[in-house]
């Protein structure tokens, strides 16, 4: 190894080594290409990226570290301290700017490593900490296994003391071998091993350092590390919804609560913050102030409308105008319900709007806030448009919003269109197939009983819907209800129980879904939203005597709103508007 002084010359600046990537062959494996690094390439490279030492700081095992390395792109703790490049300023880890091409790991002596850098394709694991790779590794194409330098420059890792995970003192399996982790419930063999030579205790590395007490998007109270779960129940886990085996390591509510979750699902990058917050104090989202401020006879003060009073109205189907007037949170018309309505200015909420949580928590590491948002947003679930009520990041992550229907979607959903209860699904590495649209998604509603799936798109559909030429309310269906073939009234073509429709069981009539909703149904007219080029486009109201002709897809704009860009040009979607010019 080289002095701190004296990072190795053969070492190549990361801008640097981008510009010159075509003097490094090329290995793949499986369905990763990775580049090969040697001395021989670095030989002749014109290398103006010089390296100093600058010291880092003295981070726990398991802590995210202060510097981003460029060389392994990672955050994860090195030694005390970085090599620090003088032209592009990045930082390095001192073992990735000292690693050989060709290394002997005190984790695996019996074949020498070979250094790669990730190119492009699968990541793999390291076989020590479990992270992805992303940049420098080294692999043995004999085992093949995949170490980062930092994991592979450890001298002391033989034995680990860690009487908090375990009260014997650990021990290294140099084996790959099927063997299931006490503490994650898995058999990956990607990963190294721990045991315990006095009792019957199996961990895997990466399992060691694993946090104690944490808090996940899925679930509004803390949750506590247990190595089993009480046996008598059957236990199904809060994020994945699979079966859990109570006698091995999960994380379990710290209240009252009959709630658990695995180790691996607990600790997934967007479900967990990646705190620990054992003796940490804990801040509770119930002291959080209601969303209005109750002013007695029905009438309220809401947070998001606190200069003028609302009162309460009951049951309102027929007191307002649909097409005219819309809750201020959803954007859906008032078609019936209960609804507050300001006593001075035109603005309403319906019932359930008005008493949304101002903090949720879902799927997302962070919890959220309810804010009114900017003009418009885009909903990270159902991928809509909306210029209503949203819930976005507490913590600041950037563009992240929920629409107030979505964000409304329970762990177990009981939806008034199917005869069966879902569980909300989050395919964290795949995606499903919703069975109404056939959009493919990685967030989804699963029916417990039988294969049917939907996307948050077709969940969040309103149950009950109004149609101006129908005396009745209509709702939504996904089951048959006639013998043969079903006609939407308003486009004259066929209805497809499978992909949803509305239908009135009175008349006994069919109507498509995006027929009577139109496609953007959280905007209305008055807003405005912005093209991908940061052009402005106006909503406005389809009212013309003859209906416009879209300029994107050139057919008559049949939905209650168009958006006109500023050229004067006329479009029937935010899908058509969005890429023009």
């Amino acid at each position: 190894m080289s002095s701190m002084d004296n990072p190795p010359p053969s070492f190549i600046c990361l801008v640097v080594n981008e510009k010159a990537v075509q003097r490094f062959p090329k290995k793949t494996i499986g369905e990763t290409t990775y580049l090969i690094i040697s001395d021989v390439q670095y030989e002749g490279t014109l290398n103006s990226h010089h390296l100093r030492s600058v010291l880092g700081c003295n981070n726990k095992e398991g802590e995210r570290s202060d510097h981003y390395c460029w060389a392994c792109r990672s955050y994860k703790t090195g030694t005390t301290y970085f090599y620090h490049c003088n032209e592009c300023y990045n930082y390095y880890h001192k073992e990735c700017v000292e690693s050989p091409p060709i290394f002997i790991s005190s984790y695996h002596p019996k074949y020498p490593l070979q250094l790669l850098k990730y190119d492009r394709g699968i990541r793999r694991e390291c076989l020590c900490c479990g992270l992805e790779i992303y940049g420098l590794v080294y692999h043995s194409s004999i085992s093949d296994l995949f170490m980062d330098p930092l994991c592979a420059s450890k001298q002391e890792f033989s034995t680990i003391h860690n009487p908090e995970r375990h009260e014997h003192t650990l021990h290294y399996f140099p084996r790959k071998a099927p063997i299931t982790c006490d503490v994650c419930a898995s058999d990956d063999t990607k990963n190294c091993f721990y045991s315990c030579l006095q009792c019957d205790f199996i961990v895997h590395g990466r399992c060691i350092n694993l946090p104690h007490v944490i808090r996940i998007s899925c679930h509004s109270h803390r949750l506590s590390f247990t190595s089993s779960l009480p046996f008598g129940n059957s236990w199904f886990c809060g994020v994945c919804s699979q079966k859990m085996d109570e006698n091995y390591g999960s994380y379990s509510c710290t209240k009252s609560c009959a709630y658990a979750v695995h180790t691996n699902c607990a600790t997934l990058l967007d479900v967990w913050a990646g705190k620990e917050l054992k003796d940490q104090p804990e801040l509770e989202d119930d002291n959080i102030k209601p969303s209005f401020e109750e002013m007695g006879d029905g009438i309220i003060r809401h947070f998001r409308h606190a200069h003028h009073r609302m009162k309460f109205i009951e049951d309102i189907e027929g007191v307002f105008d649909a097409k005219q007037q819309h809750c201020q949170a959803c954007i859906l018309p008032l078609y019936d319900g209960n609804v507050y309505t300001c006593m001075e200015c035109d603005f309403f909420l319906h019932g359930t709007c008005a008493n949304l949580p101002r903090i949720k928590r879902i799927e997302h590491r962070h919890r959220l806030i309810l804010v009114k948002g900017r003009s418009y947003f885009c909903c990270r679930f159902c991928d809509r448009y909306s210029c209503g009520f949203g819930y976005t990041c507490g913590e600041g992550c950037f563009n992240y919003y929920l629409d107030v229907r979505c964000a409304s979607l329970s762990q177990l959903v009981d939806h008034p269109s199917h005869p069966h209860p879902f569980f909300l699904f989050y395919q964290r590495k795949s995606f499903q197939k919703c069975s109404a649209c056939e959009r493919t998604e990685s967030i989804s509603l699963n029916c417990i009983e039988r294969d049917f799936v939907l996307c948050c798109r077709c969940a969040s559909l309103p149950y009950k819907v109004k149609y101006e030429h129908d005396e009745h309310m209509l709702t939504l269906s996904y089951e048959k209800i006639a013998s043969g073939p079903c006609w939407c009234q308003m486009c004259e073509e066929t209805t497809d129980p499978k992909k949803g429709y509305y239908t009135c069981s009175e008349c006994r009539v069919t109507f498509h879904t995006e027929c009577v909703l139109g496609n953007d149904i959280y905007l209305k007219e008055g807003n405005e939203l912005y093209t991908y080029y940061g052009r402005k486009v106006e909503i406005i109201p389809n009212n013309r005597l003859s209906r416009p002709i879209c300029h994107g897809c050139r057919k008559r704009c049949q939905y209650n709103i168009v958006f006109k860009n500023y050229l004067g040009n006329i479009f029937c979607s935010s899908l058509e508007v969005r890429y023009s010019r």
